[in-house]
Order: structure tokens, then sequence, then C-alpha cells
């Protein structure tokens, strides 16, 4: 099978469509979307359990604004939002990521799903799937991307599913690297 290229420009693939209930949209996530898209990522690490101290702490969304400043651009991320009423309440984001080849997939780009979440006023409308739908299709027709891989909370799993998401044998395991020491300089 041909390796379909990646796209340099802007993904086409995600054009402003209307969204599941009436007064919804899905789009590509702009600059002045960003501050939400962060609020919506702190709501999926509370959902995945992640300490309070943590989410919390105003580093991390300092970090990840300049993060979607950088990559909103980049034709290897695609960050989409859902809006009601004209303000974004949900949102999904695609990473393309250099991998080995596998045997379960044989390019060397790999699909990462990630930052789906929805505001609790507007779950339970199709607005994270539809979310979900307009990235996968901007991995299949913009990317080279074979195999999408996310993380998944309970209450997700059943989306997820039905998109054609299946639960892997290999789960995911973390080592945190402790970066908060910074090296001594050697004086020689």
């Amino acid at each position: 099978m041909a390796r379909r290229p990646l796209r340099r420009e802007r993904p086409a693939a995600v054009p402003t469509a209307d969204g599941p209930v009436p007064g919804s949209q899905v789009r590509l996530a702009g600059p002045s979307d960003i501050g939400t898209v962060i609020e919506l990522r702190h709501l999926m690490f509370e959902a995945m359990g992640t300490p309070a101290e943590q989410l919390l702490d105003p580093g991390w969304r300092s970090e990840a604004t300049r993060w979607l400043q950088l990559h909103l651009e980049d034709p290897r991320t695609a960050v989409v939002v859902a809006t009601a009423g004209g303000a974004v309440v949900s949102c999904a984001m695609g990473q393309v990521v250099d991998l080995m080849p596998s045997p379960v997939r044989r390019g060397d780009a790999g699909g990462l799903l990630t930052n789906v979440a929805t505001f609790p006023s507007h779950r339970r409308l199709g607005l994270s799937e539809a979310c979900v739908q307009a990235v996968i299709g901007w991995f299949r027709e913009c990317t080279a991307v074979e195999v999408v891989t996310l993380n998944a909370t309970e209450e997700g799993s059943a989306m997820y599913e039905r998109l054609g998401f299946e639960v892997s044998t290999f789960p995911e395991m973390r080592c945190r690297l402790d970066r908060s020491a910074a090296p001594e300089e050697d004086d020689a």
C-alpha cells in the first residue's frame, strides 16, 4: 500500500461543519480557543484521576498554552473544537508521532488521540464524538497514519469502541524522570 504523504499545509480535511445538535459547529481550533482548550484539558485530566494539587499548578497551563501556540499551525497536529451558541464546549486533538514500524503498524507514522473532553453542561449530546470523528478523518485524509492510539477513561470507552477502537493487549506504563534538579556544570 502506498503511503499517503503528510501534507505541509493546514489540514484541509477538517472543514467547519454543522455539529450534532442545532446551533453547534465542529471546526479546527484557532488561537482565540487556546484558553478554553486548556480548561477542557484540565477536565480530561480530572476525569483520569490526576491529583488536584497537580491540576492546580499554574505551570502546566502556561506550558500547555505555549505548546498550543506553537502547534496549532503544525501539519502534524489537528486540534478540533465543537461550539454551541458560538462558545467552545468540546475538543479533541490528533498528533502524528514518529514511531519505528511494527507488526501492527508498518509505516513510521503513529497517531495519538488526546484531549477529548466536553464541559459537563454539554455532555451526552454527541459533541465529543463529532470532534473525534473529525480528528479520525484528518488522520485518514491528511496523514500516513495507520494506527491511532489513545488512553480512554471508563466513561469514554463505549464511544471509542463505536468508532472502531479496540482494547490493546499492551497496557500503558509510565516512568517519571525527575527533571527538578539542573545538572551541575563542569568548570574544567
